[in-house]
């Protein structure tokens, strides 16, 4: 009982300080429903460190070079320049000398936000909206802009795609949304390999994300487990994550509570504002995926690199190294992207637990990223797909004159559908009865041969094609959805096919004109 109400305590923590720092604006302010309390203006901000400026080794050398930038601010960074400082201001798209190819930058409009439904009720924590649907609107956002900027560098060269904390899942969710266009055949779909992600303090690192530890039960800030590396591809993606840090690197509380929770406050500490130092760190371990292309990168802090020592060092209280090096062996300091063991038994996250006991009752735990609800829609229906049906042994009723529609219901049944007939039409149909099914079967297949589905007889005997409705058009069209939907309308939101209403590829019914129409995603 005791590690359960540790685990609580985590998430209600992570609740409250997974954003990376907060910019001033009474658009930051705490919101209860209607209700907005007064701002809070930090002392202090990213753009105010000495920061050291190079190209990280663990970068591709050519990063920069010929390409065009898609830059998610993280939590509150509306504008992106926390974002730009930590990434663009120390080098990370410079050449290997020195040399600043300074790329294009994109910088992604979206509410940045982070809140959560209580019983109907939304609580803005940071910025306005929930976390799941300011993912959800980035995503969406993302993917135009990403579209807009390869076809203005003549779809050629590089799109990086980057983001940080709460624009990590943003950033891996475009990557995604781009890959399956590409896999899909969307004309003018950009390759894979024309695509980098850089991400930083992904909130789903394998196993040590605060989306792998954090259950899944709070609406509007549901978590989505562990991500698959194969879900993106061929896509060049490189995951950093400095140990200690709270978000990419938390503790797991049934494995190691004393751990987890001793380094929440400073760990929070390291996200907000240390991540930036990146270039005074030093790489402890780095892997790559078996499946897919994304490599991991785990970076220690300076001096001891014990999360404690780190920040009260940034705070001006000289902390010698010595005591990081106690610290470390009295307390260790969970490693980003290692599973929690004891006596040699893997010992599963709150968020793994959860799972195991949801698939024994037949449940499904709430999800949001694109890329875990696309897993589970094959087993759903998808309504685009008409029903089979068998003949019916009844008498039809007497011809009626055609009613023509401009648009056909996608989830109408065969067995319910009429088929229309010329008004010229002299003779109804012969009854059918239940012992000549097969010559009916035989009848309907032979007027189905003559007329394509998702066509209906004009009053002229000519066949007209249905035409899709807005809200149908482009790719991922269904992918519109609200953090409060359940787990099982979410996963059926995800099915449709990524083509345009005319087949004109990318461009084609997009919201901005940029790139295949897509829906905000609960904005």
């Amino acid at each position: 009982m005791r590690r359960v109400l540790l685990s609580l305590t985590v998430f209600l923590s992570v609740g409250l300080f997974l954003q990376p720092g907060f910019q001033p604006g009474s658009a930051n302010a705490l919101g209860i429903g209607g209700i907005q309390f007064p701002d809070i203006d930090p002392p202090v901000s990213i753009g105010d460190q000495d920061l050291t400026r190079a190209k990280p080794e663990w970068l591709p050398p050519a990063l920069g070079e010929n390409a065009s930038v898609i830059l998610v601010p993280g939590t509150t960074d509306y504008d992106g320049s926390d974002q730009m400082a930590r990434t663009a201001g120390i080098g990370f798209y410079d050449s290997p000398d020195g040399v600043d190819h300074q790329p294009p930058i994109t910088i992604v409009d979206y509410p940045a936000a982070f809140g959560l439904n209580v019983f109907g009720i939304r609580i803005d924590l940071a910025g306005v909206g929930t976390f799941n649907d300011s993912v959800d609107a980035g995503t969406a956002t993302g993917v135009d802009d990403a579209y807009a900027a390869w076809r203005k560098q003549g779809q050629q060269g590089t799109v990086i795609v980057n983001g940080y904390s709460q624009s990590g899942p943003v950033a891996m969710n475009i990557a995604y949304e781009l890959h399956k266009d590409y896999v899909n055949g969307v004309e003018g779909a950009i390759p894979d390999e024309n695509i980098v992600v850089v991400v930083g303090a992904d909130s789903r690192f394998p196993n040590t994300g605060v989306e792998n530890v954090v259950p899944s039960f709070m609406d509007g800030m549901y978590t989505n487990g562990d991500r698959d590396p194969a879900d993106t591809g061929d896509i060049k993606v490189i995951s950093y994550c400095v140990q200690g840090d709270a978000t990419c690197g938390v503790g797991n509380p049934f494995a190691d509570p004393i751990g987890t929770f001793f380094y929440l406050i400073p760990g929070f500490y390291t996200h907000a504002f240390l991540e930036s130092h990146v270039n005074d760190y030093t790489e402890v371990k780095k892997w790559d995926s078996d499946d897919g292309n994304t490599t991991y990168v785990v970076l220690k802090g300076d001096g001891g690199g014990n999360p404690w020592g780190m920040m009260l060092r940034d705070v001006g209280i000289p902390v010698p190294k010595e005591v990081d090096e106690a610290l470390n062996t009295l307390i260790p300091v969970p490693m980003p992207g290692e599973q929690a063991e004891i006596g040699g038994h893997v010992i599963p996250t709150p968020r793994e637990l959860q799972e195991q006991i949801y698939e024994r009752l037949g449940w499904t735990v709430p999800a949001t990223d694109p890329d875990v609800l696309d897993k589970r829609a094959p087993s759903d229906v998808d309504p685009t797909t008409p029903a089979a049906t068998t003949p019916a042994a009844t008498t039809p009723a007497a011809p009626t004159p055609p009613v023509a529609s401009a648009t056909t219901e996608s989830t109408s049944s065969a067995s319910e559908a009429t088929t229309t007939t010329a008004p010229d039409t002299p003779t109804p149909a012969p009854a059918v009865s239940a012992t000549t099914a097969t010559e009916s079967a035989d009848s309907t297949s032979a007027s189905e041969s003559e007329s394509e589905p998702g066509m209906a007889s004009d009053p002229a005997g000519e066949p007209t094609h249905s035409e899709a409705t807005a809200d149908q058009a482009g790719p991922d069209s269904s992918d519109g959805r609200s953090s409060g939907d359940s787990p099982d309308s979410e996963s059926a939101s995800d099915t449709s096919d990524d083509t345009s209403a005319d087949g004109a590829g990318p461009g084609a019914g997009r919201v901005s004109g940029d790139a295949p129409a897509r829906s905000s995603r609960g904005e």
